[in-house]
């Protein structure tokens, strides 16, 4: 009889969906609603330009980023327009929680780390993506480091295994998403580096960017506009 229970049992712990695992299920119910924004001082380069500056979303439109190099003076009609665009989509959210969603119930852990369990899967689409967005998230493969305090999101990589076209006039020959997250004093997690690489080809034109992005000192609690 005892020969029969263990399979049975493995066969009945192997069948439980990975939404049951509780370290998924802490990940999703983290929102950053769950605390104050936070104004902070980010190093931006986007393979061309680098920008250091200060991020408040607790500003009004328009006075929400402070730039302190390249100087004003070096600014050309191109970067002005950044910085206003980047200005216009300022709203504090910097927290790693939103990466929680895109790991699916059948994400499988994979490894642990001292303070975190690892997850391997392939990541799922936001929910407003559109449909090449969906097609090309199908083809990534990822892994995400939760914390096994509080589910908390530490860390998270994303990368295409081979070049895929996602249509007749689009063409993505490599991706690359490496992302690692921090404390914030009351205990969130927020993104504070990102490395993106991504080439390819569009519309007979070829790409191939690389973005980082830094948070190098959080600042005071802002009031939520």
């Amino acid at each position: 009889m005892r020969a029969l229970i263990a399979p049975a049992a493995l066969t009945l712990v192997c069948a439980i969906p990975a939404s049951a695992d509780p370290l998924l299920q802490k990940a999703r119910a983290s929102t950053d609603a769950d605390g104050p924004l936070y104004a902070y001082e980010v190093d931006y380069f986007d393979g061309d330009v680098r920008t250091v500056g200060k991020i408040d979303p607790g500003q009004p439109e328009g006075s929400r980023i402070s730039v302190y190099s390249p100087d004003e003076s070096e600014w050309d009609e191109d970067f002005r327009e950044m910085i206003e665009s980047m200005d216009e989509g300022v709203d504090g959210d910097i927290f790693c929680d939103d990466f929680a969603a895109q790991i699916p119930d059948d994400a499988k852990r994979s490894g642990e780390t001292e303070d975190g369990v690892r997850y391997a899967f392939t990541p799922l689409a936001d929910a407003d993506a559109d449909g090449m967005e969906r097609k090309v998230m199908k083809r990534m493969t990822a892994s995400a480091v939760l914390s096994k305090e509080d589910g908390q999101v530490l860390s998270m990589q994303m990368s295409l295994p081979k070049p895929y076209k996602p249509s007749i006039v689009a063409k993505i020959e490599t991706f690359t998403l490496d992302v690692s997250c921090a404390r914030t004093p009351d205990g969130r997690t927020y993104l504070q580096d990102m490395q993106m690489k991504v080439s390819g080809s569009a519309m007979m034109q070829s790409f191939d960017q690389t973005v980082s992005r830094r948070i190098t000192k959080l600042l005071e609690p802002v009031t939520r506009p």
